[in-house]
């Protein structure tokens, strides 16, 4: 028997009911547009990749359809006909409205973390009964050739404020979505004088066509069905924009030696301005009167800006100047302190390069910190994390060598960078924020007494004025960072370009690729939900066939039962040597996923699921890790946890003795309470037991043991 599905080319194979044997499932409802699910039950309707990937294409798509929208830019070259070159560029794009995610119902009281505690949310005028759906959109141009080639891609990512930002921030939630591709081309058919000047223009055009459906929907609104099943008329509206310095500029519209945000002028950033926020109407103004004429070309650069028409004039509700975010990235680790810090200190220190080195090498070793044994200085590739690894330590570093004022200015920087990453601030961390930049200011002149610096005047040590306002406006800046838009460079651009043949039409092959990608991924979220109905369903089927008519599921999450009880207590007899668990290969690649596991810190610790010494006799540990009362505190603690269970004493029975081999765990990780300024993500410590180098390799020789006899 076979059923019709709801779309061509996808057929299910079915056996009767009564016949599991042979492979039959239970009827049950279609739900949705999907099929019942036959796993394994049923052999394959493909015979080849080609029909596998058309039975992808006939899937429901997970999210909005790929558009390609062509734009020709006529340029003031002309060709061998004399006739203006022009130039044809495609923009790939998806509905910005249909790329949405489900809102979150939560709220916060005025304690700075997520974007609905801050001022932003609560400043946006809406009718009664509207439900606010905060855009937070980020670019990134980006190269895709590798070792040689000038391929190129210029994504667009959207997310939801609604969304909690440590969800967000986690490429496996799959909460950022891919809204298009700006087309990153030379345009070769301008001259080399008004490039940049179109290149901006294109840049809006593109951005322009991207975020037209907002404009209606941040107007009028838009009935979307949120999780709960309940409708509400749900606005759009762009509340923040991720990008680093040149990106800001290229979207406020400014050059690139103006602020992108404030009305400071070029020459004074180098102190403390308080200058107001730029005024969109304002800049409006100005530009249209330099589209008419009114205003001279001149004029128009000495204002700092650019010759354009922006995109986001027409969006309800935002304001581009406020919803540029903070870079705690470029702005902080890479710029205000590798780049510049560590540059200024080292010249102040008398063989600064040879000085700091040798600091760095002779710091004592620490699970938590990074041992830079060569130094610092032949590090030619830095990432965040080197740039975070020396931040711990760089003060302890230099103190002693440079003038007391130098220590006081790095001090001050480093406690700049470290309230910026609190990942919820309160009034009082904000004020201390404050504290440590007006410090920076304090103290910085001795750069210039040394002859080190002539000014200050420079963007990033300038945008560390916005950091208290944009946290109390848009939530705590480590929701911002470009770190995470470049991390999801890897899934949205780069295995995609791998997948391609990297010719000329390689956009079009990256966005059929990732849309088949996403239709897997949705069809795997059904069967995973149609596995838990299932096996929810099961449970209550047992559950009703028993004496007491009670369902398995009410014992979920109660007191353990016998076999529970007896499963752990063995756990603990075998396991309990070292109580360390191994970073497993998986934690290794997510180690802030791994974290976030709740149900895992139910009992305050986390353990790995295998050992890393799994058959060792407690002599052995007693002798290469150094715990000589290991065997007592093993025999007192399966003492106290029998009591009560006669089950656990019965097992406990067994004599233990130095012969008794156990599994020895290297680290379990426990997590912290009461941190305000830190989440569950950075609320876990592991703790590490490992022998030397020398015993540790015995150690692991003798995991592979010859049994006795066949």
């Amino acid at each position: 028997m076979s059923n019709n599905p709801p779309w061509p080319g996808v057929t299910i194979e079915e056996v009767p009911d009564n016949d599991l044997d042979a492979g039959g499932l239970p009827r049950h409802p279609w739900v949705e547009d999907y099929p019942e699910p036959t796993r394994n039950r049923t052999r394959p309707s493909y015979t080849s990749k080609y029909h596998l990937l058309k039975k992808i294409d006939d899937l429901p798509k997970g999210h909005a359809k790929w558009e390609v929208e062509i734009f020709e830019a006529e340029g003031d070259e002309v060709d061998e006909d004399g006739k203006p070159k022009i130039e044809v560029v495609e923009l790939w794009k998806r509905n910005v409205v249909d790329c949405r995610e489900y809102a979150d119902d939560e709220g916060n009281t005025r304690i700075y973390s997520n974007m609905w505690g801050a001022d932003w949310w609560w400043g946006v005028q809406l009718p009664p009964g509207a439900t606010i759906a905060p855009l937070i959109v980020a670019s990134d141009k980006m190269t895709l050739s590798r070792m040689s080639g000038d391929k190129t891609a210029w994504p667009v990512y959207l997310t939801l404020g609604n969304i909690d930002k440590n969800v967000r921030r986690r490429p496996s939630s799959h909460a950022t979505l891919l809204l298009g591709y700006l087309p990153a081309m030379k345009l070769e058919c301008f001259s080399e004088k008004r490039r940049s000047l179109e290149g901006y223009r294109l840049f809006h055009r593109c951005m322009r066509s991207l975020l037209e459906p907002l404009i209606l929907a941040g107007r009028e609104g838009v009935l979307m069905t949120c999780a709960d099943g309940c409708q509400r008329r749900v606005y759009p509206i762009l509340a923040a924009y991720v990008a680093d310095h040149p990106e800001q500029c290229l979207v406020s519209g400014c050059s690139e030696s103006s602020c992108p945000k404030c009305t400071v002028e070029p020459k004074r950033r180098a102190e403390p301005s308080y200058r107001p926020y730029k005024d969109p109407d304002r800049v409006l103004a100005i530009l249209k009167q330099a589209a008419s004429g009114e205003v001279k070309h001149s004029e128009l650069e000495s204002k700092g800006l650019r010759a354009i028409e922006p995109f986001w004039d027409s969006l309800p509700h935002s304001n581009i100047f406020t919803a540029l975010t903070p870079d705690i990235f470029h702005q902080l680790h890479k710029g205000l302190f590798k780049d510049h810090l560590v540059s200024w200190v080292t010249k102040s220190i008398e063989n600064g390069t040879d000085e700091i080195d040798r600091r760095y090498m002779a710091m004592a070793r620490h699970p938590e910190l990074r041992h830079f044994k060569k130094g610092i200085s032949l590090v030619c590739q830095w990432t965040g994390t080197e740039y975070k690894n020396m931040e711990k330590v760089f003060l302890g570093v230099i103190a002693g060598a440079a003038d007391e004022r130098v220590t006081h200015t790095v001090r001050a920087v480093l406690d700049f960078i470290y309230y910026a990453h609190f990942e919820t601030h309160t009034d009082l961390s904000l004020d201390a924020l404050h504290q440590a930049w007006t410090d920076f200011h304090k103290h910085k002149a001795i750069f210039v007494e040394l002859g080190i610096r002539k000014d200050f005047n420079f963007p990033k040590a300038h945008s560390t004025e916005h950091y208290e306002r944009a946290i109390r406006e848009l939530g705590t800046a480590d929701g911002y960072s470009t770190e995470h838009p470049e991390r999801l460079h890897i899934d949205y651009a780069k295995l995609a370009y791998g997948a391609s043949n990297k010719k000329s039409t390689y956009l079009k092959q990256m966005t059929g690729w990732l849309d088949r990608q996403e239709t897997i991924h949705h069809f795997s979220s059904y069967l995973a939900w149609y596995d838990a109905n299932e096996l929810q369903h099961n449970k209550r089927s047992l559950g009703s066939g028993g004496a007491a008519g009670v369902s398995q599921e009410t014992f979920i999450g109660s007191e353990d039962t016998d076999e529970e009880d007896e499963e752990r207590l063995q756990e603990e007899h075998h396991g309990a040597g070292a109580g360390m668990s191994r970073t497993t290969a998986e934690e290794d690649a997510h180690p802030k996923d791994d974290c976030l596991d709740e149900v895992a810190f139910v009992k305050g610790y986390r353990i790995a699921k295998e050992p890393a010494y799994p058959d060792l006799t407690i002599s052995e540990v007693v002798q290469e890790f150094g715990a000589t009362d290991l065997l007592q505190c093993i025999t007192e603690y399966v003492a106290k946890v029998s009591v009560g269970s006669p089950r656990r004493l019965e097992a406990a029975a067994a004599p233990l003795h130095g012969h008794s081999r156990i599994s020895v765990y290297k680290q379990f990780k426990v997590s912290s309470d009461g941190r305000v300024h830190i989440d569950i993500i950075h609320a876990c410590h592991s703790q590490r037991a490992v022998p030397p180098d020398k015993q540790r390799q015995s150690l692991l020789s003798c995991q592979v043991r010859t049994p006795a006899h066949e």
